[in-house]
């Protein structure tokens, strides 16, 4: 009996310190989180529900960013972004079904290595996208959130791209993190994917993100806006990188 309570209490913890890395990874870079609560939680809840899971701390997550980023959001472009991305998540959801899982490893892998000399690029033209542009992108990123974790980079690598940095790109990211995560949990819900245990967990990861997010938001104000775009870039390259890498020792 003794030997169980000290096993749970110990889940409890391992639970609790992953949600506040993952939010202190988000925190920083704007993404990542979410691999973090993959690999911990994917032996506690299986590989099946971990995904609705996330979806639940994800709305967590971005929420205590909105809280702390709100006076530093691009209000316009996130709406257009976000409302273009909607869609997309039901033909991601459809399209995972019909790709072999290694082919879109490996271009999600190539789309964020290919990003960094094109971010580099734009910002040297002082690029400013237009309706379409913006459009396009958030459809693309709605895409990719109905199939997979992770797709908050390409929000990412996209407004740094067009010169948002430090906590404009944040907080702009927080707000349609915010509504991507609910729309999907919703989604998920409505499948009967996500029950009340594991809405339940999301809520309880979700509540240590704010600390977790705090703390991050004090070292980005420190760190300033170069060394976090610096940050930025080492957060898209690194995960590329594992992208390709997955997907050359696919065994599936």
């Amino acid at each position: 009996m003794e030997r169980a309570t000290n096993g749970m209490v110990f889940e409890i913890i391992m639970i609790a310190v992953a949600a506040f890395a993952g939010a202190l990874v988000s925190g920083l870079g704007g993404f990542g989180g979410s691999f973090i609560i993959v690999i911990v939680m994917t032996p506690v809840v299986g590989a099946k529900a971990v995904i609705p899971l996330i979806g639940v701390y994800a709305i967590c997550a971005n929420l205590s960013r909105v809280a702390i980023y709100y006076r530093t959001v691009a209000w316009k472009p996130a709406i257009q972004f976000t409302l273009a991305s909607l869609p997309g998540i039901y033909l991601g959801a459809r399209f995972l079904k019909a790709i072999p899982e290694v082919a879109f490893l490996a271009f999600m892998g190539a789309v964020l290595i290919l990003i960094l000399p094109a971010r580099r690029y734009l910002k040297a033209k002082s690029f400013e996208p237009g309706l379409n542009t913006i459009v396009g992108l958030g459809l693309l990123f709605g895409f990719m959130s109905g199939t997979a974790a992770g797709s908050g980079m390409l929000v990412i690598a996209f407004f740094n791209s067009i010169g948002l940095s430090g906590p404009l790109l944040l907080g702009t990211d927080a707000v349609i993190g915010l509504v991507n995560a609910t729309t999907r949990s919703g989604t998920f819900y409505s499948m009967g994917l996500l029950d009340r245990d594991l809405i339940l967990l999301g809520l309880f990861m979700g509540l240590i993100t704010f600390p977790g997010t705090w703390v991050a938001s004090r070292l980005v104000k420190l760190m300033g806006n170069r060394i976090h775009d610096r940050l930025i870039e080492v957060f898209i390259a690194g995960s590329g990188l594992i992208f390709i890498l997955k997907a050359l020792t696919h065994t599936g």
